[in-house]
């Protein structure tokens, strides 16, 4: 038996599995672990809230996710994932209700989960079975051992067997030494190229020789976007009168313009290159798919440049609307935007290869089948803004915006949508110049 962690392990879950929560957590204290969890802690809504569940994640030695359809549609739930995975946190997904399909976050859809659904009884001894491996997998490896000098191999012992864990696309099989190895070689690759699908493979790869050579050689699958052959971004363009510039727009810019529309009239999309979905009826539908496909603009943005698009979506979709620079995986990573999973928005962020969120101000509560406009605004000295907001009810409004300095500034910028699950609809996207900000 390992030596149990003085850290604590820290439960994220959603309020509506608290029950199942107190099982988890009195179980794993009969077997002598330290558990965190925010109801015995904090008082929600208080000032410490955030600032303490993030310290929490920051000290605890493993992550567990309870997993369900509530669960998959809270916010916080998906950002304490992320900002376990920033920390290199060990997450152990526990299925408690519902399926893959229903409970799965996109982060974790390739990681093994335990199973409490049929018995419950199994699937927290599987649990307790996972856990003690990755401590003594964990102390094994930061343990320096003496010299054996007497006895033999089988004199000492051995490590427990690794834990039969569910796998959320197949189960893993263990076979003779030299078969693991083989396994854990194709995994490994297969990782990687299921983290390169999800994640790159429909974005382009930017940055031209306007500003100096590209970041990256592009994979031969990636499409490297350059500016569309005579179309600068400050050539005049007859703007169409049926799309007028929200009234919400001076709120934060200056001496808007509309510099170009598409209202989606035109089948062969004027500059967007759909991957995953269809241009017909006045509207870019992009289908939800297990490679994250969606759209992309064939035109780069710059300072002073911003985007305006509306759309809606069907029920329980997942998706991205975002700028992007450089390469995924690359320290000259840039991304900002918006990710909605089950109408729950958050901002979505990546400088280089960190993944953060900052959180969007305000107060609009997202539906499907509701049309909403999103605007992403490159402000001068690497500075961003973010905001969306219902045009029936200009009131109802999330906006973000920081600063990030030298390193985002002068960048040429790709706009890429994203979708995994769900069916989603752009309308009305217009390009604008603007000479500052509020």
């Amino acid at each position: 038996m390992p030596i149990l962690p003085d850290d604590a392990i820290f439960i994220s879950y959603s309020r509506r599995d608290d029950e199942t929560m107190r099982k988890i957590t009195f179980f794993l204290r009969d077997q002598g672990f330290k558990v965190w969890v925010d109801n015995e802690k904090l008082i929600p809504g208080t000032p410490a809230w955030e600032g303490a569940i993030e310290n929490a994640i920051k000290k605890a030695f493993a992550v567990i996710v309870i997993l369900s359809p509530d669960s998959k549609s809270s916010e916080w739930v998906r950002r304490e994932i992320t900002y376990a995975d920033q920390f290199d946190k060990r997450v152990f997904p526990v299925l408690i209700k519902g399926d893959e399909d229903d409970s799965l976050p996109i982060r974790l859809v390739t990681r093994q989960y335990v199973d409490l659904r049929t018995d419950e009884e199994a699937g927290l001894n599987s649990l307790s079975a996972a856990i003690n491996f990755y401590i003594n997998e964990k102390q094994t490896l930061e343990m320096k051992r003496p010299l054996v000098s007497k006895g033999s191999v089988s004199d000492l012992n051995p490590p427990p067997a690794p834990p039969q864990l569910k796998n959320a696309k197949s189960p893993v099989k263990w076979m003779l030494p030299a078969g693991i190895l083989m396994l854990l070689c194709v995994l490994g690759v297969g990782a990687i190229w299921a983290g390169y699908r999800l994640y790159s493979r429909s974005i382009p790869v930017t940055g031209t020789d306007s500003i100096g050579p590209p970041l990256v050689d592009a994979p031969a699958d990636v499409i490297v976007n350059t500016p569309m052959a005579g179309t600068p971004t400050d050539a005049p363009v007859a703007v169409d009168p049926d799309v007028p510039v929200p009234d919400i727009l001076p709120q934060y810019l200056n001496d808007v313009q509309i510099t170009q529309t598409n209202t989606f009239d035109d089948p062969s999309g004027n500059g967007w290159e759909v991957q995953a979905g269809k241009i017909e009826n006045g509207a870019m539908e992009i289908n939800g798919n297990k490679n994250n496909d969606g759209a992309w603009f064939n035109k780069e943005f710059v300072e002073g440049n911003a985007i305006l698009m509306d759309f809606h979506f069907t029920e329980r979709s997942t998706f991205l609307v975002y700028l992007n620079f450089g390469s995924f995986e690359t320290d000259s990573f840039r991304r900002f935007g918006m990710f909605v999973e089950n109408g729950s928005p958050i901002t979505d962020l990546y400088n280089g290869t960190e993944y953060f969120w900052g959180g969007y101000s305000g107060n609009l509560a997202m539906e499907p089948e509701k049309t909403y406009t999103i605007l992403l605004a490159i402000l001068p000295n690497g500075e961003i803004l973010d905001v969306v907001w219902d045009p029936a009810d200009t009131g109802s409004v999330l906006e973000y915006r920081n600063k990030f300095g030298e390193t985002w500034a002068g960048l040429p910028w790709t706009l890429v949508i994203q979708a995994s699950k769900g069916t989603i609809y752009f309308d009305n996207f217009r390009e604008i110049k603007f000479s500052g900000v509020k």
